[in-house]
């Protein structure tokens, strides 16, 4: 008896979560890509974000997003990408690739967003940010190392190109599997964006 009921639950679960995934479509909720980009998560989903750091529409998600990579289906793997859409944008994907040569996204990610949107810290060149760096437990010279690196410098070009085959316009948005972007203009709001994303996920899972 407790088989069947367990049964009965979890379909009734699966047909209202699908009920309730039925009502995003293409070209409303989210923007399907003519041309899907090539993924670098294998069998996984790739769910990658498209960010920037001076952006406070980036920075009111944050939370939210970290939220969600406290649940993130099994199926997907979360990929962050400083976008490069002018000269203007490349500090951001800079401090970003530092941060990940130095192996303290997760440590100081959320923190260097506080800096500047919370703590208004100017960032007008390398030395503020090495310094910002230091003022976090970092090594000075490993900074400043980490900053001048050919690999970073590589990954910021990377991003600069890789930003325009999205064809997208703006941060933060969410594209899926390389085929689908999603932002919260066309979910209809921050909090229902991961919604969407969840769904494109199921849906790119199937």
């Amino acid at each position: 008896m407790k088989k069947i009921l367990s049964f009965v639950i979890v379909c009734f679960v699966s047909i209202y979560t699908n009920l309730a995934f039925a009502n995003f479509t293409a070209g409303e909720d989210y923007v399907v890509l003519d041309k899907p980009v090539k993924t670098v998560t294998g069998d996984k989903v790739e769910v990658r974000e498209l960010f920037w750091y001076y952006c406070p529409h980036c920075f009111n998600v944050e939370p939210l997003v970290e939220n969600w990579l406290k649940k993130i289906p099994n199926s997907a793997k979360f990929i962050r990408q400083p976008a490069v859409f002018s000269d203007r944008w490349i500090n951001g994907a800079i401090f970003y690739y530092v941060l990940e040569q130095l192996n303290e996204v997760d440590r100081l990610h959320g923190k260097l967003f506080d800096a500047i949107h919370l703590h208004q810290t100017p960032f007008l060149d390398q030395g503020d940010f090495v310094d910002w760096l230091v003022d976090h437990g970092i090594d000075e010279e490993k900074a400043n190392t980490a900053f001048k690196s050919f690999s970073v410098r590589i990954k910021v070009n990377k991003s600069k190109l890789n930003t325009v085959k999205y064809k997208t316009s703006g941060v933060p948005t969410f594209v899926v599997n390389g085929k689908y972007w999603v932002d919260s203009k066309h979910a209809g709001g921050e909090k229902r964006l991961f919604k969407v994303v969840d769904y494109l996920i199921q849906k790119e899972s199937q």
